[in-house]
């Protein structure tokens, strides 16, 4: 039987790595699945690039951000290891987020939730954990969850 698979959005990572947030220990204890190998974890390429945004800016952090080496090191050694699947776009995602961004008149940075979707939905997930639900919902296919239900299905 294969793992589930389990699509990380960005702010699913950042509050993992932010204890002072509320979400941490849900966030934190499916990462820790991911890296336990109880799920497949997956990210897009535009997450890790997003993740390094957060980590190094202070307002976002609370005032304590990261250095670019420090968060360099936190990406490379956490998700670059080999223990998260890291998804590319295609010209079939581009498409698609196209075709998506028109039929739903989305304009601005909105289009890059749609191409998460996109990619999300090319690579078959199970899951796709967020705590912005309001972002995804009505994309059709798209198994949107918070971490705390994901984790309540994958650890009964």
């Amino acid at each position: 039987m294969s793992p589930i698979r389990v699509f990380f959005d960005t702010n699913v990572l950042v509050y993992a790595h932010d204890q002072a947030s509320v979400y941490h220990s849900d966030a934190a204890s499916l990462l820790e699945t991911a890296f336990q190998q109880g799920v497949q974890g997956i990210i897009a390429e535009q997450t890790i690039v997003e993740l390094y945004r957060v980590l190094t800016n202070p307002v976002a952090m609370t005032g304590s951000p990261l250095t670019p080496s420090q968060a360099n090191q936190l990406i490379a050694g956490t998700y670059l290891s080999g223990t998260f699947e890291i998804l590319y776009p295609t010209l079939a995602t581009i498409k698609k987020t196209l075709e998506l961004a028109v039929s739903r008149q989305i304009t601005s940075a909105k289009i890059f939730d749609l191409r998460l979707s996109a990619l999300a939905s090319e690579a078959a997930i199970d899951y796709f954990a967020t705590y912005n639900m309001r972002d995804f919902q009505g994309i059709s296919d798209l198994p949107t969850m918070l971490p705390h239900d994901v984790l309540a299905i994958i650890q009964p």
